[in-house]
């Protein structure tokens, strides 16, 4: 077997050529890979934006319906008021339907946390990443209200009921309950509101369809608006969500 050991070079000239030839391959070899990672990346930030803008329309029609019933949601806080001062006067609850509670919605993070997870926002220019972190930063606050409504709507359900002795320590409990909730239903509307103003600001874009197809999913005028539902319970104990089961059967999601 011949082995072919290197030849040497003669002289200057013939050096610098190999040199010349070696690092332009080198060179040639890193910008080829960095233009094919530099693609990958840019189709996954297509695919990034795609989804930001399908799960920013589902989250800003779901901000909507909490801004367009918010009066509503107040007006029925105020005869929940009027009720809970006559009957702290009489010391008698008078027999009360359900009262309608505000809509409660889970909201879409899921895509944005992916993107964060993966690095993928990281390729973003600064202004729109700094723009979808605040976005989402107003989301989680509307999302973290979620939790304390339910918790305060469920004391106003106890209004509910066939009538029942009503005294100043009741009045103490849902006067509170009546403050916490419209705290509530001003911070929901309100961080709404900046969702929208942000998105509009730095044009964000999302799914118009998709967003109007959520806003015209929730009917104002023969729900949010709606301040007692039906006939007064039997007993004492309603609650907010027992109808929650039957409404998501109802609205299966595709």
């Amino acid at each position: 077997m011949d082995i072919h050991t290197p030849k040497p070079w003669h002289g200057a000239r013939e050096f610098l050529k190999e040199y010349v030839i070696i690092v332009v391959g080198v060179l040639t070899a890193l910008g080829a890979e960095q233009l094919v990672s530099a693609l990958d990346w840019q189709a996954k930030l297509r695919e990034a934006r795609q989804g930001l803008s399908e799960e920013l329309a589902e989250d800003l029609g779901k901000a909507e319906v909490r801004i367009r019933v918010a009066p509503c949601i107040d007006q029925r806080l105020d005869a929940l008021a009027v009720i809970v001062d006559q009957a702290v006067r009489t010391g008698k609850l008078p027999a009360l339907p359900t009262p309608a509670g505000p809509p409660y919605n889970s909201w879409a993070t899921g895509v944005w946390q992916s993107a964060l997870s993966a690095q993928t926002v990281s390729h973003m220019p600064a202004d729109e990443l700094r723009t979808y972190t605040r976005v989402y930063q107003v989301i989680a606050r509307i999302e973290a209200s979620g939790p304390q409504e339910e918790t305060v709507w469920t004391t106003l359900f106890g209004l509910a009921g066939p009538g029942r002795a009503f005294d100043a320590a009741d009045a103490q409990t849902y006067r509170g309950a009546i403050g916490q909730a419209r705290t509530l239903n001003g911070l929901s509307a309100g961080f709404g509101v900046r969702a929208h103003q942000l998105v509009d600001a730095h044009h964000l874009p999302y799914d118009s369809k998709s967003y109007h197809q959520r806003v015209d999913q929730y009917p104002l005028g023969q729900t949010a608006c709606e301040t007692f539902k039906g006939s007064p319970p039997a007993t004492y104990g309603a609650s907010p969500a027992a109808d929650f089961p039957e409404v998501a059967r109802s609205k299966p999601i595709r």
